[in-house]
């Protein structure tokens, strides 16, 4: 009897400690935040914060979370129009309801980026990190917070702490050119949902296929400046080295390693186009290195070696990041991607375990896409990890995960079959499956046949990818940013917390409510009342226009989507694509391209409609768009859908044309070709999703 009461104590504690941490898991999901918190202890009572707030920063340690601080001060202000000023303490906790401490954790916390959020609606709010990283994660949670609760947080403990260290996406600005206004808001974007990886893919080309199959008429690029070869940059877009060291130090204020990539021995057309003496000859295609030519070998490395150093070395480097990406994949023979002979697949690793040298001996962290396991020669040449090289197990085909992490690599999972978008391309996924990977996705699962063991040494975590393989077909930055969204939130909180309790529709209710996060916009969301106050500034009142003249309507672009109405009396004489509205991201124009018709421009593009405004005379044109379609409306009645459409000429295969608009509302007319009419009436609405 004696034993059995023992037992029976025993299962009773064992059942009691389940039974409560269940219960601190479980009350993470009452907290809106993406990605979810590991933790969450309740209290009594609402937090909020009050409309005056003091940051108190510990520097009894060191004065490194200063800058956190203010910071963070700027984005109460800007989201909240909170007040709140600085200063220092020695104390190790908040005594006030109006007070917020940043210190560092003297407990030994879960990781180097774990922390703690201590909210107490009677002695304020304490965070505690353990690191500078700790310490700032914690900010993006409260600033969440106070945004999706509506500054009605739920009192209580956060303990959070991210389950993998790399946590990233991809962007191809190679084969379409993104502005660095728009990588500067994706850092902050990326680091808004604790996703600490910008893999910038600086230089690509699309497919010949697509353009005659000519490898002289293929667009190619590389979207740097470079000194050592003038002229090598894209003329129709790129970074200058300030603007790239820039965006780097961006990214570490807000917690995210920018890493450029410079892709060889294959996808690399703007080099041979730069230089010929650098391309392969048959059977290889013109985008390929010729690294099996042993005489223009040492040519090659030479041209590269220096065109990495250039970036690395001398007293200001523009790649100031701790990893420089080298890509080497594909490196296959045209129209012959699994006849690979030996001397191919032994020069691609030697090539390889050169420029992973290279990198290592500069300093930095060598990351590769690889293709070892296709490219095998007998005997077998082996490439080594050197620098603690990381690499992206994107396929199964050609990376095999499980030995490269035999072999001493790093792995950080990206696997094609799940994470590839390829916009309107029709394969690959042009939106990724947010239910499946909420719900079964993990890094450890590596492509579609190898799952690892959970937590698996040597998985940094995982990276999700935007491949704009089909160069010009009228994709804008903007209908890229919505296709990455979604997936940018639900990856965010898979590497954070592998396994979250929240339902999907919970998830998915806050995580369609949720923002771009702090000074940013680019998804387009506004309020009811912000597009009310809006569309104010062009009233019932008649306001003129005399092509000489804006307007700020104090907006950025209306996401989709939207229906936007207004009443228009066009003048005479309105010059060539004279601008009705206008932002950063496009313009809506009158005598359009010459023609007198309506019409809009972005990303290079430009669009009209088979309709041309009456002169001295009053019309009401609606515009409504979507991520598919823009739809034209006058006096009530459907003029014109534009679509997507079979784009052939000159074009062999074809591919599908988009045609979309997200509505730009920063300003309506333009100091220096403005249109010339009157306007009033202007409604905006958003078609919630």
């Amino acid at each position: 009897m004696k034993n059995f009461n023992a037992l029976l104590k025993i299962n009773l504690c064992v059942l009691f400690l389940f039974a409560t941490t269940l219960q601190l898991f479980s009350q993470a999901t009452t907290l809106k935040v993406i990605p979810e918190v590991q933790q969450f202890v309740a209290k009594n009572g609402v937090h909020t914060l009050p409309n005056t707030l003091q940051i108190h920063v510990n520097t009894s340690k060191n004065d490194s979370l200063m800058q956190i601080a203010t910071q963070l001060k700027e984005e109460l202000h800007t989201m909240f129009q909170i007040e709140a000023t600085i200063a220092t303490t020695s104390a190790l906790k908040s005594i006030s309801a109006n007070e917020l401490l940043l210190t560092y954790s003297n407990a030994a916390l879960k990781n180097s980026e774990a922390y703690t959020l201590d909210l107490d609606a009677t002695v304020g709010i304490t965070i505690e990190g353990a690191s500078r990283e700790g310490v700032f994660w914690a900010t993006r949670t409260l600033l969440q917070l106070v945004e999706n609760h509506k500054n009605q947080i739920p009192s209580g403990l956060v303990t959070d702490y991210p389950d993998y260290p790399k946590r990233g996406f991809m962007l191809d600005v190679g084969r379409k050119f993104f502005t660095i206004e728009y990588l500067r808001d994706y850092v902050k974007i990326l680091s808004y949902y604790k996703m600490n990886e910008f893999h910038v893919h600086l230089n690509d080309n699309a497919f010949k296929n697509y353009y005659d199959n000519d490898w002289s008429k293929t667009y190619a690029a590389f979207r740097l400046e470079s000194d050592t070869y003038p002229d090598l940059a894209a003329e129709d877009g790129h970074y200058t080295k300030d603007e790239f060291r820039d965006l780097q130090r961006i990214g570490m204020h807000y917690g995210v390693n920018v890493i450029p990539e410079i892709d060889i021995p294959a996808h690399s057309l703007a080099f041979t186009r730069y230089n010929p003496e650098l391309k392969a000859s048959a059977p290889y295609a013109d985008d390929h290195l010729d690294i099996l030519n042993d005489e223009k070998l040492p040519m090659i490395y030479n041209f590269f070696d220096k065109l990495f150093d250039e970036y690395i070395k001398g007293d200001n480097p523009v790649f100031i990041g701790p990893d420089v990406h080298i890509g080497t994949d594909e490196y296959i023979k045209e129209g012959k991607g699994r006849d690979v002979d030996n001397a191919q697949a032994k020069r691609f690793r030697e090539f390889t375990n050169h420029y992973l040298k290279h990198i290592a001996d500069s300093g930095k962290t060598p990351r590769l896409w690889g293709g070892l396991e296709w490219l095998k020669d007998t005997p077998l040449t082996h490439v080594k990890p050197v620098g603690n090289a990381v690499m992206n197990a994107w396929s199964k085909d050609w990376v095999n995960a499980e030995k490269m992490l035999a072999d001493g690599f790093k792995i950080i999972s990206t696997p094609d079959s799940w994470l590839y978008i390829v916009p309107a391309a029709g394969y690959y996924r042009d939106f990724l499956d947010i239910e499946w990977l909420y719900a079964n996705y993990r890094p450890e699962k590596v492509n579609t046949s190898l799952t690892l063991p959970d937590f698996q040494p040597g998985l940094l975590g995982s990276t999700f990818a935007v491949w704009n393989d089909i160069s010009g077909n009228g994709i804008s930055q903007l209908d890229v940013h919505y296709r990455t969204m979604p997936a940018l939130k639900v990856l965010g909180t898979k590497n954070w917390k592998v396994a979250p309790i929240k339902s999907y529709e919970a998830y998915q209710q806050l995580a369609n409510a949720d923002s771009d996060g702090p000074k940013t916009n680019l998804t387009g969301n506004f309020s009811d009342q912000e597009l009310n106050d809006i569309a104010s500034k062009i009233g019932q009142k008649p306001v003129r226009f005399n092509g000489k003249k804006e307007v700020s309507l104090g907006g950025t672009n209306l996401g989709y989507t939207y229906d936007v109405s207004f009443d228009i009396n066009p003048k005479k004489g309105n010059k060539r694509n004279a601008i009705l509205f206008q932002s950063n991201y496009g313009t809506i124009t009158l005598n359009t391209d010459g023609t007198g018709k309506l019409g809009f421009s972005r990303d290079g593009y430009t669009y009209t409609f088979n309709f041309i405004p009456q002169e001295k005379s009053w019309q009401n044109v609606r515009i409504v768009g979507d991520y598919k379609s823009v739809t034209l409306y006058v006096d009530g009645s459907e003029k014109e859908q534009l679509t997507a459409y079979k784009k052939t000429e000159g074009l062999p295969n074809g591919f599908n044309f988009q045609q979309t608009l997200t509505f730009p509302l920063e300003k309506i007319g333009d100091r220096e070709n403005g249109f010339k009419g009157t306007v009033k009436n202007l409604k905006l609405s958003s078609i919630k999703k």
